[in-house]
């Protein structure tokens, strides 16, 4: 008996011991991604689409295990046409302007880029019909045409140079590949030479879950030496290039058709090859091309070629999950893909529905719908209306295309940070969270390629606005990520492909880490409209879907709330506190704040947990008025609502809110923490024998001057000293609003004629101007438009500022997309000129709301 019970309590010990923490676990219940309003029709109508939106074009279905469909294009009479092939949407491509015009974000998409060499168009459409594959039919149009300026004939000399990198490359290359082996009945002709006007297009087709795929090299002859465009004898056009099945479609084909140009040319296709490779990693297939074609003009050189070509090797491994085929053809060059999956009835019927006359049909509904459900959508702007500048239809509607085309998939897990005592030590170390799924859009498809939380809560106000489905469904899978206390990581960095794309360094999320519950936002507004259709007992499909979200929502949003309570608590009652600064750095004026998505703005100089921030502040008492709100207006219990209610009246509390952060003297609202001015980036000193001290050698350090540091009022006027105002939660009849608009239309402080600074002019530090920013241009809307419409002492002048800085805005990011092709992360404060990130659709879509006074 006493061997039993030792035996017992040895396994609880051990059970208890190495549980892993809480942290770790998923929120406890039914993930709202599986309620029954995402599924059905709505799950079938979005199964497939461009969720990659990490490349410049991609397409996939909405599952963990999913085909893959890509291109690649280079120029292959470039010195060093390895090094350039285009894939990844990377800013160092320099291209000049790429991105979607047309993107209804379900079954239609039109883009546009504008290459070095070449002007390229692609675009893709859905066919839903009752014998069509699961998700539907699609096909995509891609079209490669030579830019207007004129092509100069290579040199002698640089047609030698090179030859020479192909042979150096060549030489650097090693095959360890035992098993590969060249495909059946493939001949390995020697390639002309090729004219410059030409490209090498790479497409691929990849499935995730290594299920075998089928290439069919004589096909992909046959399809590029048919008859081209929409008149060609379907008789004549041949069978898939790549085929196989994969669950959920069942069997799948692929097939090649070739179009015809805008001026009406046929293709001259000079060389047609392919490779077919077996790999579980999708996220390297750049690289895995290149070391295919090095491999390929080894050969050639083996082959005792004079003259290489870089074309694929055709070589075949066993088992391949990723073929891949390279069309090099002198320009222009038309080329239909026609998906077709599931039943095999009406094979050809269908593959024409979506290529050729068919797909051009496709096509042209798609850009009609589209047109015409922006105009309803968007009004006044999409009319052209003279009260926008000139050209703000047309960035609207790439505002929202890019919005919409940069939505993604992603699956995978988050790794997490963990710092756990052990004895007198404390121990980090890495661990990983449950495998997951997200949809959601992206702010960059060139630099932040992968969801972000706060960000994700200004694309919503967008996509809301198009297509209220599938901003829910994006809402219920962010809410989905939350674990069993309450936390969402920042960023999800969820798969291969993702992970990628991050530094290592910002891989590893901190479970102590906040960011912005920009989410409320639209919440708020949501039970709002819930509220009133039960009022009214009108209830719309879209009002009983709204609900049904909010109430099975309910339990994450109070646990969301409440680890913000719990986690970013301050030093005094009612006080918060931004986790994640490092109070040993030693390299930056002011270490950065990255939780608070105002990532450089200025905080105490130094960090330390007696700090108060401002702006955490003014969210949580959005977040709290929020829930009460939603709690209200779904009609629960009083019991559940009180706490957030109370939570609300004490967190918007002028006097309360007065007492920790506004600094009478100046009327300015600020920060509190350990702060002097008296710092500097300065190289380490050494001192010599003679007593001489001189600079060391390296990096910059920090160092104080001056005053050391003491706990005050951060003297320091920037984006987040606007906070009470932006959530209006300052009195309409208090001279404190007053104050507020005067440092608002100060010139010398935020104000520009491109919006506002984050931080003022000649502030602390190295005295410079911060680029304006507009990712709270939803926010200064929003409240200058309140006040404005609120009667007081104060709403003439709030109506002023809010027409001439929505103008500033509007007309300054409408500009630089006409001069530049591209929507940017920042613009300059002196010159309007954008800056950063772009094609950036995040926070700077929201032009398309604001154009209209939305």
């Amino acid at each position: 008996m006493l061997a039993a019970a030792l035996a017992l309590l040895a396994l609880l010990y051990r059970v208890l011991v190495t549980r892993p923490p809480a942290v770790l676990d998923p929120f406890p219940g039914q993930q709202l991604k599986q309620l029954p309003q995402f599924g059905g029709e709505h799950e079938e109508r979005l199964l497939w689409g461009t969720y990659r939106p990490g490349y410049y074009f991609g397409m996939r279905m909405r599952r963990p295990q999913s085909l893959l469909l890509g291109i690649m294009w280079m120029d292959p009479q470039r010195q060093d046409p390895l090094g350039n092939i285009r894939h990844e949407a990377q800013q160092r491509d320099g291209l000049a302007k790429y991105g979607w015009l047309q993107h209804d974000g379900q079954g239609y998409g039109l883009q546009r880029l504008h290459d070095e060499q070449y002007n390229i168009t692609t675009a893709w459409a859905k066919r839903l019909c009752p014998g069509c594959g699961l998700g539907g039919d699609w096909g995509v149009r891609l079209g490669f045409e030579q830019l207007a300026r004129p092509q100069q004939e290579p040199t002698g000399g640089q047609a030698a140079q090179q030859q020479r990198r192909l042979q150096q490359e060549a030489d650097e290359y090693s095959d360890d590949d035992e098993e590969v082996e060249a495909a059946e009945g493939a001949e390995e002709a020697q390639q002309p030479a090729v004219r410059p006007e030409a490209v090498s297009l790479l497409v691929y087709l990849a499935s995730e879950d290594g299920s075998p795929l089928q290439l069919d090299a004589a096909a992909l002859a046959a399809a590029l030496q048919g008859p081209a465009g929409e008149g060609a004898k379907q008789q004549q056009q041949s069978g898939p290039v790549m085929s196989g099945s994969a669950a959920p479609l069942g069997d799948w084909q692929l097939h090649v058709r070739q179009g015809a140009s805008s001026g009406g040319q046929a293709n001259r296709v000079v060389a047609a090859s392919y490779m077919a490779l077996a790999t579980p990693h999708m996220h390297n297939l750049t690289e895995a091309v290149r070391q295919g074609l090095i491999a390929s003009v080894q050969a050639q050189r083996a082959r005792g070629q004079q003259q290489l070509a870089l074309t694929l090797p055709n070589v075949a491994q066993r088992g391949a999950n990723v073929a891949i085929v390279q069309i090099t053809a002198l320009l222009p060059l038309a080329l239909d893909l026609a998906f077709v999956s599931g039943p095999q009835q009406q094979l050809a019927e269908r593959v024409d529905a979506v290529s050729g006359a068919g797909l051009t049909t496709l096509l042209a509904s798609g850009a009609v719908a589209f047109e015409r459900r922006f105009a309803s959508t968007f009004g006044a702007v999409a009319s052209g209306s003279t009260s926008v500048p000139e050209g703000t239809a047309e960035v609207a509607r790439a505002a929202l295309s890019n919005m919409l085309g940069g939505m993604g998939y992603f699956f995978g897990h988050s790794l997490v940070r963990l710092q756990e005592k052990r004895g007198q030590e404390v121990v980090e170390r890495t661990a990983r969270l449950w495998d997951t799924s997200l949809y959601s859009a992206v702010p960059s498809r060139s630099f932040f390629p992968r969801g972000f939380l706060w960000d994700e809560g200004f694309h919503q106000l967008l996509v809301r606005r198009w297509d209220a489905a599938v901003s829910r469904e994006v809402l219920g899978n962010w809410f989905d990520l939350m674990n069993a206390q309450g936390w969402i990581a920042r960023e999800q960095i969820l798969g291969e492909e993702a992970r990628a794309r991050v530094p290592g360094e910002f891989v590893r999320q901190s479970p102590d880490a906040a960011n912005p519950p920009t989410f409320f936002l639209l919440l708020s507004d949501m039970s709002h409209r819930v509220a009133a259709a039960a009022q009214a007992q009108q209830w719309s499909e879209e009002d009983r879907a709204d609900g049904e979200l909010l109430k099975a929502a309910w339990p994450r949003l109070r646990a969301w709330y409440r680890w913000f309570n719990t986690t970013q608590a301050g030093p005094v009652s009612g006080s918060y506190r931004w986790r994640g600064r490092d109070p040993s750095s030693s390299r930056e004026l002011n270490p950065t704040t990255l939780t608070s998505g105002l990532d450089d703005a200025p905080r105490a100089s130094h960090p330390s947990d007696v700090e108060r921030h401002v702006d955490l502040r003014c969210w949580m008492a959005l977040a709290a008025r929020a829930l009460a709100t939603i709690g209200s207006n779904l009609g629960l219990p009083p019991k559940e609502v009180r706490p957030f209610l109370a939570d609300a009246a004490w967190l918007e509390d002028f006097a309360s809110l007065n007492a920790l952060h506004l600094d009478e003297a100046s009327g300015e609202y600020r920060d509190w923490g350990r702060h002097t001015e008296d710092v500097a980036l300065q190289r380490p000193m050494r001192t010599l024998e003679d007593g001489r001290q001189v600079p060391v050698n390296g990096e910059l350090r920090r160092v104080v001057t001056g005053e050391q540091p003491r706990p005050q009022l951060v003297p320091q006027f920037g984006y987040i000293s606007l906070f009470p105002l932006l959530m209006r939660l300052i009195p309409p009849d208090s001279p404190v609003l007053g104050r507020q608009l005067e440092l608002l239309r100060d010139g010398s402080r935020l104000w520009t004629d491109y919006g506002l600074r984050s931080l003022r002019c000649g502030g602390w530090g190295q005295g410079q101007c911060h680029d304006t920013v507009a990712e709270a241009a939803s926010f200064q809307h929003r409240a200058l438009r309140h006040y404005g419409a609120t009667p007081g002492p104060h709403a003439a002048r709030a109506q002023e500022l809010h027409g001439e800085l929505r103008g500033n805005l509007v007309s300054n990011i409408v500009a630089q997309y006409r001069r530049t092709g591209y929507l940017w992360e920042q613009y300059d404060d002196a010159t309007g000129q954008g800056k950063g990130s772009h094609p950036f659709t995040g926070w700077t879509a929201l032009v398309a709301l604001l154009a209209g006074g939305q």
